[in-house]
C-alpha cells in the first residue's frame, strides 16, 4: 500500500512550483526556428525534466523584430507519452531546430531588452515562464544577435487595430526612429504562397448599446474570486463549489452583470494602462459558469459578448476563445438554434468571433445523433444565406466562409454538397482553409474519420483542461 501523505505536507500549485522551484530541474532541451532572422519572429521551447521523469515546458513567440516576447505559455509534468506527442507534433515543422540553451536564452533577453527600448514590455504570460530560463546573470556566455529590421524597429501588425495599441508608444520613445508595416495594406512584405489571394473582409460596424458602469451584486464576492491573481486560468474545487451552492436565481443575474459591467470597460478603445495592469479573467469565469447553470436568457447576454471587436477578444481570451465560448454556446443553445442563426444574420460583426457558432451547432450532432438532420438543415440555411451574402462581405466573408467548413468536413456532411457547390461558385470562398470544392467534396466523401475537437461540458472538467491546456492551474 502507498504511504499516505501527511496532511501538513506542503502541495504546491503548478504555478507555484514553477516560480520557487522549476530552476532546480535540468534543462535536457531547446527548440528553435531556424529561418526567425528572415521572419523576425520565432518559436522557443525550453524543456526541464523533473526527478520522477516527467516533463515541463516553456513555449515563447518572441518577435526579434519589435514586440519582444509576444506570447507564452507552459506545459506542466507531462508523461513521457504527452511529452513525446508534443515533441512529434513540433518537430513535423521542419524549420523547428534543437540548439544549446544559451541560444534560446540570449536570443528571449536580448529580445525583450530591444522592445524595451520601445517601452514595450513582455507579454504577461512571461512573468510565470520567465522561471522556467535561468536567471539571465553573467553566468550565461552572451551571445549578440542583431534585432530590428535593417538596424530600426519594426513593428508588423496584423490589423490598424493592432498597430494602434503600440504606435503611440514606438513613438514616445523613439521619435521616428522606427518602421511599421500592417500586413493587410502591405501584402507584399512577406512571401505568401503560391496562388494566395486577397478578399475583402468584413468591417465591424456593431453600435452596442449602453452598458452597465456600476457592478451591483447580489454576491460581491464571486467577483472578487474572478478577479483574484491566482485564478487567471481556473479556480479550485472548493471555489468553484462555493458558487454553485449558491441560489441559482441570484447567482445567473450577478453572472451577466459581471460580463456586461466588463464589457462595457472594454467594448470600445482599451487604453495602454488597461493592457498594462495585471490580467484577470473575469469573462472567462462568468462564461464557464453561465455553461453550468444559465439558461435561454442568459444566451443572448454571451451572444452580445461576441458582437464585440477585434481588440476585446485579445484583451479577455487570447487564443483561448474555443475553449470558453464553444461548450457554453452548445449547453445554452442546443436547444435554441434558432437564436444562434438570428446571430448568424447579424451584420457587420467581427468575423473570427462568429467562429465558435458553428463548433458549437455541430456538437448538437455529434452529441445526439438523432439530430443530424437538424443540424444540417440548419447548416444549409447558413449556406443559402452566405451564398447570398458572400460578394458584398457585410454579414461574411472569404474566411468565415473557409472556416465554417471545417465543420461540415467533420459532419461528413454529404447531404450539403449541392449547397457547397453553389458557395464555391460565387468566387468568394478562401480555399486556403479547406481546399477548392473538389478537395472539400472528396473529403466529405471519404472514409477518413476526420479529427474532431473534443471539449468537457461539465464545469470541474472545464476547468481541469483549461488549466491543464493554458497553464496557471490552481
Amino acid at each position: 500500500m502507498a504511504k499516505k501523505k501527511s496532511t501538513s505536507q506542503k502541495v504546491l500549485s503548478p504555478e507555484k512550483y514553477i516560480k520557487e522551484k522549476a530552476r532546480t530541474l535540468p534543462i535536457v532541451h531547446c527548440y528553435m526556428d531556424n529561418d526567425w532572422q528572415e521572419a523576425g519572429e520565432t518559436n522557443i521551447v525550453v524543456v526541464r525534466k523533473h526527478p520522477q521523469g516527467t516533463f515541463t515546458l516553456a513555449h515563447y513567440l518572441v518577435d526579434t523584430w519589435c514586440l519582444g516576447v509576444k506570447d507564452s505559455f507552459y506545459r506542466f509534468s507531462l508523461s513521457e507519452m504527452e511529452y513525446a506527442e508534443f515533441t512529434s507534433r513540433l518537430l513535423n515543422h521542419n524549420s523547428i531546430q534543437e540548439i544549446p540553451y544559451e541560444e534560446a536564452h540570449n536570443l528571449i533577453y536580448g529580445a525583450v531588452a530591444f522592445a524595451e527600448e520601445a517601452g514595450i514590455k513582455p507579454d504577461k504570460s512571461f512573468a510565470l515562464t520567465q522561471y522556467l530560463l535561468e536567471e539571465d546573470t553573467d553566468e550565461i556566455p552572451l551571445i549578440e544577435y542583431e534585432y530590428g529590421k535593417n538596424g530600426q524597429h519594426c513593428l508588423v501588425a496584423n490589423s490598424p487595430l493592432e498597430a494602434s495599441r503600440y504606435l503611440p508608444l514606438l513613438e514616445k520613445n523613439l521619435g521616428q526612429d522606427f518602421q511599421y508595416i500592417i500586413q493587410q495594406d502591405e501584402e507584399d512584405l512577406l512571401p505568401s504562397p503560391s496562388g494566395w489571394k486577397k478578399y475583402p473582409e468584413t468591417a465591424y460596424t456593431y453600435q452596442h448599446p449602453a452598458y452597465p458602469d456600476k457592478l451591483e451584486l447580489k454576491h460581491p464576492e464571486i467577483y472578487d474570486l474572478f478577479i483574484h491573481p491566482d485564478h487567471i486560468y481556473g479556480l479550485p474545487k472548493e471555489d468553484i463549489d462555493r458558487v454553485l451552492a449558491l441560489p441559482h436565481d441570484e447567482l445567473r443575474q450577478d453572472l451577466e452583470q459581471i460580463l456586461l459591467y466588463t464589457t462595457g470597460r472594454t467594448c470600445d478603445k482599451i487604453s495602454q494602462e488597461q493592457w498594462d495592469a495585471d490580467y484577470t479573467s473575469e469573462v472567462m469565469h462568468a462564461l464557464f459558469f453561465l455553461g453550468e447553470v444559465g439558461n435561454e436568457e442568459n444566451l443572448k447576454v454571451v451572444l452580445e459578448t461576441l458582437r464585440q471587436n477585434e481588440q476585446y477578444y485579445d484583451f479577455h481570451f487570447g487564443d483561448s476563445r474555443e475553449e470558453v465560448y464553444i461548450p457554453t454556446l452548445y449547453l445554452l443553445a442546443k436547444d435554441r438554434l434558432d437564436l444562434l442563426m438570428d446571430y448568424i444574420k447579424e451584420p457587420g460583426l467581427y468575423t473570427f468571433a462568429r467562429l465558435e457558432i458553428f463548433p458549437a451547432v455541430a456538437m448538437v450532432a455529434h452529441q445526439d445523433a438523432n439530430r443530424r438532420e437538424e443540424v444540417i438543415e440548419w447548416f444549409r440555411q447558413v449556406l443559402a444565406f452566405y451564398t447570398e451574402k458572400l460578394p458584398e462581405t457585410t454579414y461574411c466573408d472569404a474566411s468565415l466562409a473557409g472556416m465554417m467548413l471545417g465543420e461540415l468536413l467533420e459532419l461528413k456532411a454529404k447531404e450539403l454538397l449541392p449547397e457547397l457547390k453553389a458557395l464555391f461558385d460565387t468566387g468568394s470562398v478562401d480555399e486556403s482553409c479547406c481546399g477548392d470544392f473538389d478537395d472539400v467534396k472528396k473529403d466529405i466523401l471519404s472514409n477518413q474519420i476526420p479529427y474532431r475537437e473534443s471539449y468537457s461540458l461539465d464545469i470541474y472538467q472545464r476547468y481541469q483542461a483549461f488549466q491543464k491546456k493554458w497553464g496557471n492551474c490552481q
